[in-house]
């Protein structure tokens, strides 16, 4: 039962992920330096509605930058293409959630020349719900198939917080 209710969920995320990935309708073509790039815009749910501590880390191909969203929990990004993106949302007493962008094959299909452009939502979750546990790994993977269309895997598993040791030497 499980397992029908997460496949559904997942299809209906992809459904939602491809409507929110679809290109605006603009006249004029975006300028040549944004074409190799795609712009990401994530809304952050917060339980108790402030952004105000939230810290946004982005590690494309292992060159790391961080950020802070707007006063109501939007960040704005622009990514390159070909790369792998993965953008962890931190806040103080709530569990980090992180977000793998693939930008490969952003320029496949109708897309080729055209700005590609993501839109998802992150809920970050309080400590106290789940005291000890992290996830276990990116809890959404966003990637471009070789046709230009997006797919989205969701995984929220948790698993028990490692512990580290103290080593005095």
């Amino acid at each position: 039962m499980t397992n029908i209710l997460q496949r559904t969920g997942i299809a209906s995320l992809a459904i939602l992920m491809g409507l929110f990935a679809s290109e605006r309708s603009v006249a004029a073509p975006p300028p040549a330096a944004y074409i190799n790039q795609i712009a990401l815009t994530a809304w952050l749910d917060l339980d108790d509605g402030s952004a105000t501590d939230v810290i946004i880390e982005v590690d494309v191909n292992g060159t790391k930058d961080w950020g802070r969203p707007d006063d109501n929990g939007r960040v704005d990004l622009m990514l390159p293409a070909d790369a792998v993106a993965l953008i962890s949302f931190r806040k103080p007493g709530h569990l980090t959630k992180t977000v793998s962008v693939d930008t490969h094959n952003t320029e496949a299909g109708a897309f080729k020349g055209k700005q590609r452009n993501l839109t998802f939502g992150v809920k970050l979750d309080a400590i106290t719900d789940n005291g000890g546990l992290v996830y276990a790994g990116p809890v959404g993977v966003l990637a471009f198939a070789a046709n230009g269309d997006v797919m989205v895997e969701h995984d929220q598993q948790l698993v028990p917080e490692r512990q580290q040791k103290t080593v005095v030497f």
